[in-house]
């Protein structure tokens, strides 16, 4: 198998959404933000700073759970957590291309210039705390709903909550990093073997008390 047969299974076994979810959510961000004044504003500034976040927590949360038979992947030479960590590259590395791609067509054509570092830093920490969370949660219940719904929450705590009592930019973009990484790291540790993701039943949802 050459190296771009290899990546080329990979992406597929990562699924369309690791792409289509943080490309579509970048178009909603910067329609949204470039419609103009008022309350369009608003909603343009919501969207802008966490669509492309939540998309790509979303996006990796489905990568952890595609997989229908990660007990196949024991008798193989890599760790199974290192390749649930190659395969979230695919999510992550779309969104690191997308996100300054649309902080510049913003500055371009928006018709509102927006800070570009300063933007991308606050990208950066809230997709990196979304995405560990994400990850944590589908690893630990082996199912992708608990990180939809754990996104959903911090996003309306981000808006209605914390936005309103902490700065933006560096001060709260580098906390976030720290936490994001740390949640990525044990939901990769709950994926080794023997280690227990659900409860009652393992992470995708065969019967762990039956063994024959």
């Amino acid at each position: 198998m050459t190296a771009a047969t290899w990546w080329a299974y990979e992406a597929r076994r990562c699924g369309r959404q690791a792409v289509v979810l943080p490309v579509l959510a970048a178009l909603l961000a910067y329609v949204a933000y470039a419609a103009g004044p008022g309350a369009g504003m608003l909603l343009g500034r919501t969207l802008l700073s966490c669509a492309l976040p939540a998309a790509t927590a979303l996006a990796c949360a489905a990568v952890v759970v595609r997989e229908p038979s990660p007990e196949l992947h024991l008798s193989l030479p890599t760790p199974y957590p290192l390749t649930v960590a190659r395969r979230l590259s695919w999510p992550a590395t779309v969104t690191a291309a997308v996100a300054p791609a649309l902080v510049t067509l913003l500055n371009l054509t928006g018709g509102h210039s927006v800070d570009t570092g300063t933007v991308l830093l606050e990208l950066a920490g809230l997709t990196v705390l979304l995405s560990g969370a994400a990850v944590w949660a589908t690893a630990r219940s082996g199912s992708a709903a608990p990180a939809t719904g754990l996104v959903v929450a911090a996003v309306l705590a981000k808006l209605l909550l914390i936005d309103h009592v902490l700065p933006d930019g560096t001060g709260r973009a580098l906390p976030e990093l720290v936490v994001g990484a740390l949640l990525t790291a044990r939901a990769l540790k709950a994926l080794e073997p023997g280690a227990r993701l659900g409860r009652g039943s393992d992470a995708y949802g065969t019967d762990g008390g039956s063994d024959g």
